[in-house]
C-alpha cells in the first residue's frame, strides 16, 4: 500500500489516469471502511501553469469549509518529492455524463430532482465569487448510500467536482482567459471576449439541454467552427422539444442566451418556477413517483476528468509532508491560456 498522511492507495486500484495526474481509490488507514479518492499530479507537468493548482487547492479549501453536500470535499494535501496529492471524497455512483449516455434522455421530473442540487451547488460558489469554468457533465459526480446496484433518482445525490479552471470572480470584474470544454463553453469564452460568472450559467443550461434532448444544443464538427458559428449568428434560440413544459422551455431559453447582457441572473436562475418542488399527487407515494423515472446503470467511474488521459508512473508518498500554503501548481493536463486578464467594469 501506498501511504498519504493518514490515507493509503493500491496501485491497483485505479480510477482515473492522464499525462499530469492519476487518481486512486484509497482509505482511511485508522478506518479501512472510509472511502476516499486520491488524486496524484506530478509536480514535472507544473511547470507551465503553475499557479491553477494553488487556485484549484485554495478554492477547495474555501469550499470545504461550508460543508456543502452538492460539492466535492477535500480532505487532504500532501506532497512528495516528485507529487502532489489531493484526498478528496469518494463518489461511489460515476459522473452524470455516464449515466447521461446509460439513460438517454432525462424526465423532467428527474431533471428537476438534479437540477434543484446543483442549483444548491451554484449558490455556494456565487456567494463566494467562483467561477468554475468547466461546468459538463463529466465534472458532476454521483453519490448513493446503500448498496444498491440501481438506485433512484431521488437518492442520488450529484456533486459538482475537478475546481482546476475555476477561479475568484466577484461582480464587476471580467476574465478572458480562454479554458474548459468548447462543447459546454459559453459563447462569450469561445470567441475569445471578456466574460463573468454568467459563462456557468450557459455552461449549465447546456447541461440541461442535453438531459432533456441528448444532445448539446449548438454543435459543429471542431471547436473553430463552433466559435465561428456563435461568431455569425448574433441571435440564437434552442430548438426545445415539442412538448417541453412552459417552465423548463423558459429556464433553457434564458439559460441559452447568445448575448450574456441578456441571459438569465443568477438570482432568476436561483428562485425560477421550474426549480420549485411540486406536490406529488394525493394518491402517489414518493417511491411510486420515483419509479417512473428509471433506474441508472452501475456506475465505477469516480473522480476523473475527460481531459485526463495518459497513465503514468507512481512515485511512493511514504514520507510525504503537507503542501506549503504558497506553492502554485497546476492539476491536469488541459491547456489555458497564459495571458488572463482581468478588469474591472
Amino acid at each position: 500500500m501506498e501511504i498519504v498522511g493518514d490515507y493509503e492507495y493500491s496501485t491497483k486500484d485505479l480510477i482515473g489516469h492522464g499525462a499530469f495526474a492519476v487518481v486512486f481509490k484509497g482509505r482511511l488507514r485508522e478506518k479501512p471502511s472510509r472511502t476516499v479518492a486520491i488524486k496524484s499530479i506530478t509536480k514535472k507537468s507544473l511547470a507551465k501553469s503553475q499557479n491553477l493548482l494553488g487556485k484549484e487547492i485554495k478554492i477547495l479549501k474555501e469550499l470545504t469549509e461550508l460543508h456543502h453536500e452538492n460539492v466535492v470535499a477535500l480532505l487532504d494535501c500532501k506532497e512528495s518529492a516528485n507529487n502532489v496529492y489531493l484526498v478528496m471524497e469518494y463518489c461511489n455512483g460515476g459522473d452524470l455524463a455516464d449515466y447521461l449516455h446509460a439513460k438517454g434522455t432525462l424526465s423532467e421530473d428527474t431533471i428537476r430532482l438534479f437540477l434543484i442540487q446543483l442549483a444548491g451547488a451554484m449558490k455556494a460558489l456565487y456567494a463566494k465569487g467562483i467561477v468554475h469554468r468547466d461546468l459538463k457533465p463529466q465534472n458532476i459526480l454521483l453519490s448513493h448510500s446503500g448498496m444498491k446496484v440501481h438506485p433512484q433518482p431521488s437518492e442520488i445525490k450529484l456533486k459538482i467536482a475537478d475546481f482546476g479552471f475555476a477561479r475568484f470572480l466577484h461582480d464587476g470584474v471580467m476574465a478572458a482567459t480562454l479554458c474548459g470544454s468548447p462543447m459546454y463553453m459559453a459563447p462569450e469564452v469561445i470567441m475569445s471576449l471578456q466574460y463573468d460568472a454568467k459563462a456557468d450559467l450557459w455552461s449549465l443550461g447546456t447541461i440541461v439541454f442535453q438531459c432533456l434532448t441528448g444532445k448539446a444544443p449548438f454543435q459543429a464538427s471542431t471547436p473553430q467552427a463552433l466559435k465561428q458559428y456563435y461568431e455569425i449568428n448574433a441571435n440564437l434560440s434552442p430548438k426545445i422539444p415539442v412538448g417541453t413544459s412552459p417552465e423548463l422551455t423558459d429556464l433553457l431559453t434564458g439559460l441559452l442566451r447568445r448575448n450574456a447582457p441578456e441571459r438569465m441572473n443568477f438570482d432568476t436562475f436561483f428562485n425560477h418556477k421550474f426549480l420549485k418542488r411540486p406536490d406529488p399527487p394525493v394518491s402517489q407515494s414518493p417511491l411510486q413517483t420515483d419509479i417512473l423515472y428509471g433506474s441508472p446503470p452501475s456506475l465505477t467511474k469516480v473522480a476523473s476528468s475527460p481531459r485526463v488521459v495518459t497513465p503514468m508512473k507512481m512515485a511512493s508518498p511514504s514520507n510525504s509532508q503537507p503542501v506549503p500554503q504558497n506553492i502554485p501548481m497546476h492539476s491536469d493536463n488541459s491547456a489555458e491560456s497564459s495571458l488572463e486578464k482581468d478588469k474591472t467594469g
